[in-house]
């Protein structure tokens, strides 16, 4: 929309040219449309020509508004020619002559972000590239996914992420999860922070780099055709603990989170690469149960099938799949399948995905051969975006597995895996893969939400390796990727799961032991696979899985008792543990979650990046190198008493101490009492 100055104009087109700039307001040749999001939250649109609901995150209504939020019109009001602003709760959004727009919280009195449209994209078919810069104070950062690639700490500043780089197998092995939500945090005093939240509902490949400066963020999109972003702050004058809770929250409002975590995966998950035929799982399944090893959830990994694409079980291996089932529940433990979103030739699905079309395409609008080694070429990517083919690859799913009483997926490989980057040209039937390409794994964990849910089942929960905002919605976990069995990788986890659920993440799990590398039998693997077992039992989803034996009894004894006291202290912290994952899904508060999101007014806190909380009632503090037997522990908030769970010790809080970690036990602490901060919380 250019502006320009009209002599004549009769009053008819008048009051139309006015009603038009009010509701989307006018910078330059720039549209700019500001809504209300929620609580204390905006959605920004900037255009170059009309405005449009693409794919994303963020669905084409507000999230039902919340009793006590001001909304101050019904998309956005002018309060002088050339700036136009949205008031909504604690937020004021507005936009000037030049599409620049900036976000006032109200309590304060002051703008906390200020976001330049540096590039809006040609609002055309084949649209281009786009960008804007934030400018605030970012002292600190958090979120934006699941990282582990040159990860040194929590805090994000002075970091570059590529999205397309998240895809790509021979990079990320399965572990980087570029996921555009940041959490920035103002210390400029101390034990008074103040918190921002960012998303970018930008699902296209692109990068974005939190700039050292600590006072500009850059955001890239490599092809769109708008700029499409949230923000959200804290209440009114509310204690910072309910402020950062609240900035979770309202994101995760916006967008989806999780629903309640089954009871039946609240325990220990056991996989490994791989139980080959139905005899070895069965085996194993009959040795957990001989020797009184709770175990929730079972696992077949992949190749269980003919072909990819098949969806089922290779019957020379896996007989009698029904008897199998059975007896597995008869046990107490389910069933978790891994399938891959791949056909291959021979397979019983490859000739219908590919004559309807029900896969990713190329240029010339023809079946995409994609490239991944695993199911080798020419296989095709079946493309979820498509309601058609989510139906079709659940209709297998049914047969293949469901109708024998599996109903917990594991869909492996879902960034899609591939190898030397995306086909160029290539799309999906809702946009192509430079415009939309982050989003396949949330629309492939709906077509197994969506299809359990046709079968009437509710208690769902899945495991993908991939994932973005609101496909927790789906009921879908994430996990670490195929890690290696190394003292750093562990030591790297600690900040990975406390990112990935300041990120929305909140079912997020380890392969414990780490995925590659790990000797069940040596010496060097003992220390190891005790430690990380120890951290994992304090992570929302308690899961085993590595390319090895995984059977606790393939350890050394001494190893073996010890691994068997963690998997059972699960159980006695079962019932905790999803009472804190329905707090997750009822109120947005991270299951494991940093000391300062805690305790923000505690300026040592915030120092701390190795300890975390699991729920709000214990602090962890893992043991993350090789023979430590004495552990450096903060622990927070004068007037706070923190009783070691295993010595029984009671210790003030406010202070630092060195504690015994002794192979068989791990710093582990229960919070006594209320605090005033966790009596905020609650409220």
């Amino acid at each position: 929309f250019q502006t320009f100055y009209i002599p004549t104009i009769d009053m008819h087109m008048h009051l139309v040219l006015i009603f038009w700039l009010a509701l989307f307001g006018y910078s330059n040749g720039v549209n700019v449309k500001i809504q209300p999001w929620g609580a204390n939250s905006v959605r920004v649109r900037v255009s170059n020509g009309a405005f449009q609901q693409l794919p994303g995150a963020l669905g084409p209504t507000a999230p039902a508004s919340v009793e006590g939020v001001e909304r101050v019109g019904h998309d956005r009001r002018i309060t002088t020619e050339t700036v136009q602003a949205t008031t909504n709760g604690n937020i004021r959004a507005s936009s000037n002559n030049k599409g620049t727009v900036t976000i006032e919280q109200l309590d304060l009195g002051a703008a906390v972000l200020v976001v330049d449209s540096t590039k809006v994209p040609p609002a055309t078919t084949t649209g281009g590239a786009g960008s804007i810069q934030l400018h605030g104070v970012f002292n600190s950062i958090y979120g934006f996914g699941e990282h582990q690639l040159d990860i040194t700490g929590l805090n994000l500043v002075g970091k570059t992420f590529d999205m397309e780089s998240c895809l790509e197998y021979g990079h990320s092995h399965g572990g980087e999860i570029c996921l555009p939500f940041m959490f920035g945090v103002n210390r400029t005093t101390p034990t008074k922070p103040n918190f921002v939240g960012f998303f970018w509902n930008m699902p296209g490949y692109g990068n974005v780099t939190f700039n050292k400066d600590e006072k500009t963020v850059t955001w890239n999109a490599h092809n769109g055709v708008q700029l499409d972003f949230f923000v959200t702050v804290g209440p009114a004058k509310v204690p910072s603990g309910q402020q950062a809770v609240a900035i979770i929250k309202q994101y995760t409002d916006a967008v989806g989170r999780v629903p309640h975590m089954p009871e039946y995966a609240g325990g220990y998950w056991h996989s490994k690469n791989r139980y080959k035929t139905e005899k070895g799982l069965l085996a194993a399944a009959a040795e957990f149960h001989q020797r009184k090893i709770p175990v929730d959830i079972i696992v077949i990994d992949y190749h269980h099938w003919v072909h990819f694409g098949d969806w089922s079980f290779d019957p020379q291996y896996w007989p009698t799949p029904q008897k199998m089932v059975d007896t597995i529940k008869s046990y107490g433990m389910e069933i978790m399948v891994s399938v891959w979103p791949f056909t291959s030739p021979h397979s019983n699905s490859y000739v219908t995905i590919r004559d309807q079309k029900l896969c990713a395409v190329n240029s010339t609008d023809q079946p995409q051969v994609w490239p991944d080694p695993n199911p080798k070429p020419p296989c095709f990517l079946y493309d979820p975006t498509q309601e058609a083919a989510r139906n079709y690859v659940w209709s297998w799913l049914k047969k293949g597995y469901y109708d024998y009483g599996i109903k917990i997926f594991w869909l492996d490989a879902s960034e899609p895996e591939q190898i030397h980057g995306t086909p160029k040209g290539s799309a999906y039937s809702l946009g192509s893969m430079q415009r939309m390409g982050m989003m396949f794994p949330y629309y492939h964990s709906q077509m197994v939400h969506d299809g359990l849910k046709s079968e009437g089942v509710n208690d769902i929960v899945m495991l993908a390796r991939s994932g973005w905002a609101g496909s927790p919605k789906w009921a879908s976990a994430v996990w670490s990727g195929d890690t290696q069995s190394k003292w750093d990788v562990l030591h790297t986890s600690i900040y990975t799961m406390q990112n990935a659920e300041l990120s929305g993440l909140f079912w997020w799990t380890t392969d414990i032991g780490g995925y590659a590398g790990g000797q069940p039998s040596k010496d060097w693997f003992q220390e190891l696979i005790i430690r990380w077992f120890q951290f994992g039992v304090t992570c929302p989803i308690f899961r085993q899985h590595g390319a090895r034996a995984t059977e606790p009894w393939k350890l050394q004894n001494a190893t073996y008792t010890i691994v068997v006291d963690i998997i059972k202290l699960r159980y006695t912290f079962k019932n905790y543990v999803l009472e804190q994952l329905a707090e997750a899904s009822e109120k947005g508060v991270p299951f494991n979650r940093p000391l300062w999101f805690e305790f923000p007014s505690d300026s040592t806190a915030v120092e701390i990046e190795d300890e975390y909380m699991m729920g709000s009632g214990y602090l962890v503090a893992p043991v993350y190198t090789k023979g430590q037997r004495t552990r450096k522990v903060y622990l927070p908030e004068k007037g706070t008493d923190w009783q070691h769970y295993f010595t029984k010790k009671v210790y003030a809080g406010g202070q630092s101490y060195v504690v015994p970690a002794p192979l068989d036990h791990f710093p582990l602490f229960e919070r006594m009492g209320n605090s005033p901060e966790k009596e905020a919380l609650a409220g």
